[in-house]
Parts: structure tokens; C-alpha cells; sequence
């Protein structure tokens, strides 16, 4: 019985001792502007982008897979390419669980930097490092190919090791550096889909393509949302910071 009525003070003595006391509030203007826009700038760079641009291809396609749990779906495996694109293949069931799935790829970059720069402002630097990897262990078990696992492993054994044995200060500048990665990389993939609509090359690989066949509505409708639900995520991530600056 005592046992049983301990537990919520042993989850909160968990909690009390993941949540970390650097936060962006406690760090200096000049630091938390340096980590952005280091990320900023290793992420819009051509040469850096090459390498750190799959993790945030990793978590586009990790938008689809929580997706198709959420829609009832199977899935069937995970597929990171050389090129930085990628595929989730699931078994379809339902048009409007499929549209529900497909849509969540382009926005989940910016939507998990919302919510990265929600736990860097808030403390819980550490506890999203281990929620990443567990995510990735997900993904790995979903890989399809040696490229898929190779990026996975090495994405998730470095948050492992930040978030196992990185300071607190270390685990908030990661996260926070990762959270402007997602979120410029948001921005870099609704640019590609945008190009490849305006050219009709590559078209037919379009989650928003697939979705207008998949609908009545047309494609540009959809990528308007994916502008929208990106667009929203940079504005409220811009404002948490400059609220825990204040």
C-alpha cells in the first residue's frame, strides 16, 4: 500500500531530477542569439547542410509515422536516402487517415523546433534528448536500408551521449542548436516542394501531388497549409525566446 501511494512522489523525484536549471533564461542574450544563429548558418550553408540535413529528413519522416500509429495504420518501414530524401511506406485504410498521414511530413521539422525550443526555455533540455532517442530507436527498427540505419545510429547516439553525459548548459545549447536546424530545414524542404510544383520536375513525389490525387483539393491548397503550420512554428519559436529573454 505504501508502495503504491510513494509512486507520485518517485515519478516527481524523476521528473525534479531530469529537469535541468540552465534554460534560455539563464543564459546570456549573446549566447542564446550565438547558438541560433550558428545553427542558422550551418544549416543554410551548402557544404554543412549536406551532412546535418538528414536528421531533419529523419524527422520528416518521422511526422508520417506517428501519423499512421495515430490513423490506425501499418507500417511497413522507414527509407533515408543519399540525396536527403526519404519514404515512409504504411498500409492505407482510409483516404482521410492517408491525407491525415501525408500531411504531417513537411510541417514536423518545424513543429518538434516548437516544441525543442519549448523544453530549452523551460528546463526539460535533457528529458527531449531522451524522448529523441527513443523516437529513434523507433525509426531504426523501421530502417529499410544500411544509409537509413548509418544516419539513425549515428543521430541518436549523439543525443545519447549529450543528453547521458553532457552538462546541463550542454543539453540546452543542443537542443536549442537542433531546435533552428528543424526549423530552417522546415523551411528549406516547403522550398524544394514549392520548386519542384513551380517546374513540374519531381512533381509526382510531392506529398502535397500525392494528396490533390488522393483528394478534390488541389496541390497548391496543401502546400499552403504546410506554409501556414511552418510559418506559425518560426513565429511562436521566435517569441518563446525573446519572452525567456525578457
Amino acid at each position: 500500500m505504501n508502495g503504491a501511494q510513494d509512486w507520485p512522489d518517485r515519478v516527481g523525484d524523476w521528473f525534479d531530477d531530469v529537469r535541468v536549471a540552465e534554460t534560455l533564461s539563464t543564459m546570456s542574450a549573446e549566447v542564446v542569439a550565438g547558438i541560433a544563429v550558428a545553427a542558422i548558418v550551418v544549416a543554410l550553408h551548402p557544404v554543412t547542410w549536406r551532412i546535418v540535413g538528414y536528421p531533419v529528413t529523419i524527422v520528416h519522416e518521422l511526422g508520417h509515422v506517428l501519423a499512421a500509429l495515430t490513423a490506425g495504420f501499418r507500417l511497413r518501414g522507414v527509407t533515408v536516402n543519399g540525396d536527403m530524401s526519404g519514404a515512409t511506406n504504411f498500409s492505407s485504410h482510409s483516404a482521410l487517415g492517408t491525407l491525415w498521414t501525408m500531411w504531417w511530413g513537411y510541417p514536423a521539422p518545424s513543429a518538434v523546433g516548437l516544441a525543442l525550443i519549448w523544453a530549452a526555455a523551460n528546463g526539460w533540455a535533457r528529458l527531449a534528448l531522451g524522448v529523441l532517442v527513443v523516437c529513434l530507436a523507433f525509426v531504426f527498427l523501421l530502417s529499410r536500408s544500411w544509409h537509413t540505419v548509418g544516419v539513425v545510429l549515428l543521430t541518436g547516439a549523439t543525443f545519447g551521449l549529450v543528453g547521458w553525459y553532457g552538462s546541463a548548459a550542454a543539453c540546452t545549447a543542443v537542443v536549442f542548436a537542433f531546435a533552428w536546424l528543424l526549423n530552417v530545414g522546415g523551411v528549406r524542404g516547403l522550398g524544394a516542394v514549392l520548386k519542384s510544383h513551380t517546374s513540374r520536375r519531381g512533381i509526382q513525389s510531392s506529398d502535397a501531388y500525392m494528396m490533390s490525387r488522393q483528394s478534390a483539393v488541389p496541390g497548391g491548397v496543401w502546400l499552403f497549409t504546410f506554409a501556414l503550420a511552418i510559418g506559425a512554428c518560426a513565429w511562436f519559436g521566435v517569441t518563446m525566446v525573446l519572452d525567456a529573454l525578457a
